[in-house]
């Protein structure tokens, strides 16, 4: 299934910036991407904070049509050409909110999905102001009975090759958001346990998985178990 496509597309200038669209997301990181792979057959939606120019929204809505993708960015440049990169897909729908402002919305006006099997991608967190990270898990952990969570940027023990999200003493890793993984819901820690890096535009991200109300492990694909390491069983 998976190909990739390194071009740039399109380098955007906002206000400094410089936005970059790729055909591929996830960084195209050819692992991840078979494991969303995966993991998307079992859910009817995806939802994502930090859509950015909507490389990762638009790749999941074409490749997907099947699952609507839902996602929220906050940077108006970022948002402008997001909307223009995933307008030709029916089953995307993107907000010009905050991370907070979106769970608001999925709280009060789209209760009805909490009943659903989602994949989660957040990767609202970054550089000069407080992430909402703890609030995203929290929510997702409290009110959807089970899911699955994709965490972009994430702290990979013992591997030092993975680049990962640090600001102000905040540490984008499962030691900063286990606390606010809902306390009554089992869940499984998942990490990559390769080294090779498989995209051409971007370098080795680090990235975790933490599975909750799932009764079983995950059905990893066989050709796929040894680059993943876990399950980590929290009950």
């Amino acid at each position: 299934m998976y190909e990739i496509l390194s071009k740039v597309r399109r380098l955007i200038p906002n206000r400094g910036k410089r936005y970059s669209f790729y055909d591929v997301g996830f960084h195209g990181d050819k692992y991840l991407i078979q494991l969303v792979d995966s993991l998307i057959k079992d859910c009817r939606y995806f939802i994502e904070t930090g859509a950015n120019v909507g490389t990762t929204l638009a790749y999941m809505a074409k490749t997907y049509p099947h699952i609507e993708c839902i996602s929220c960015e906050p940077d108006k440049g970022a948002y402008r050409e997001a909307v223009k990169n995933t307008s030709s897909y029916t089953n995307s729908r993107l907000f010009n909110e905050t991370s907070q402002q979106f769970i608001s919305r999925l709280r009060e006006k789209m209760a009805d999905l909490f009943s659903e099997k989602c994949l989660f991608w957040l990767d609202a967190h970054g550089y000069g102001f407080d992430w909402p990270l703890k609030e995203e898990v929290e929510f997702i952990t409290s009110n959807f009975g089970s899911g699955l969570i994709l965490i972009d940027d994430f702290l990979v023990p013992g591997e030092e090759c993975f680049k990962y999200d640090m600001y102000k003493g905040q540490t984008c890793s499962y030691d900063f958001i286990k606390d606010s993984i809902c306390k009554d819901k089992n869940h499984r820690v998942y990490y990559p346990a390769y080294t090779d890096r498989t995209s051409n535009h971007h370098p080795l991200t680090g990235w975790g998985l933490i599975s909750f109300g799932c009764e079983r492990e995950l059905n990893i694909p066989d050709d796929l178990k040894s680059k993943i390491n876990g399950p980590i069983d929290f009950g």
